[in-house]
């Protein structure tokens, strides 16, 4: 296809589009669309909100527990060197 038959055939497409829109307009069919398109905008903006809070919330226990385990370690690493005796070395 030549790049004119293209250009024409997405006007055509366009100029559909539009009509049946305006169809759709005018016999009211698009008024619950709006509403319901900004309902399940809301909602997924509530959703988003939520798991972001809960993956921070995971986020700062995984970082508090962590900090935990390496505490231990280094205790733990502290009370081995003083139980070594440097003259079996």
């Amino acid at each position: 296809m030549s790049n004119k038959k293209v250009v024409l055939g997405i006007a055509a497409g366009v100029a559909a589009l539009a009509v049946v829109g305006v169809m759709l307009k005018r016999k009211g069919y698009l008024d619950g669309a709006c509403e319901k398109a900004e309902e399940l905008g809301k909602d997924l903006r509530n959703k988003y909100k939520d798991v972001k809070e809960s993956a921070r919330r995971k986020f700062d226990e995984v970082v508090h527990k962590g900090g935990e385990i390496a505490d231990n370690m280094k205790n733990k690493a502290e009370n081995t060197a003083k139980n070594i005796d440097p003259a079996t070395n």
